[in-house]
């Protein structure tokens, strides 16, 4: 079944959406995330919010050991059903790409929204968009199974969920 939703995907590609979706398999990049990570941490701590600046290093730190750990544990072998349009190494399950974007563009909208940069509704249904993009950009580049991609995403949104409880619980 997998493999047919790939094929399916894989159907309407283009040169334009094989840019595009390049695209969104950078901005789950540790390259992207690690720097997003870093000012996020400053920003709140020069705010004054050092609890926050932590909550942004902790699932920073967190992201990256679970889905590491995961896909050691799992050992799911990537899809390869057509030359892939990007390079990956790693095994496949979970997706770390949709366990970043599931973590970080939510937690990004929560301090937009926290700091009254703007409307809450907005910037989270921005957030949750923007994940959608990442996670069907790892199904149409080829590099990962429907599964990695679900996966991630209940990964991410679990860990921000719980940790957020956890820091507001301690405010």
């Amino acid at each position: 079944m997998e493999t047919r939703i790939l094929l399916a995907i894989h159907a309407w590609s283009s040169p334009s959406l094989d840019t595009l979706f390049w695209l969104s398999h950078q901005f789950g990049t540790a390259w992207f995330c690690v720097p997003l990570i870093v000012a996020a941490a400053v920003w709140n701590r020069r705010r004054g919010d050092g609890a926050e600046a932590l909550l942004w290093l902790a699932l920073g730190l967190s992201t990256y050991l679970l889905q590491e750990w995961l896909k050691f544990l799992v050992a799911r072998p990537r899809p390869f059903l057509w030359p892939p349009l990007v390079s990956v190494a790693s095994l496949s399950f979970p997706s770390g790409h949709a366990v970043a974007s599931a973590t970080f563009y939510p937690l990004l909208a929560r301090d937009w929204s926290r700091r009254r940069l703007g409307p809450s509704t907005a910037a989270y249904a921005a957030a949750a968009l923007f994940a959608l993009f990442i996670g069907f950009g790892r199904l149409y580049l080829g590099v990962h199974w429907p599964t990695d991609v679900l996966a991630g995403w209940a990964i991410g949104a679990a860990q921000t969920l719980v940790a957020i409880r956890v820091r507001d619980r301690g405010r």
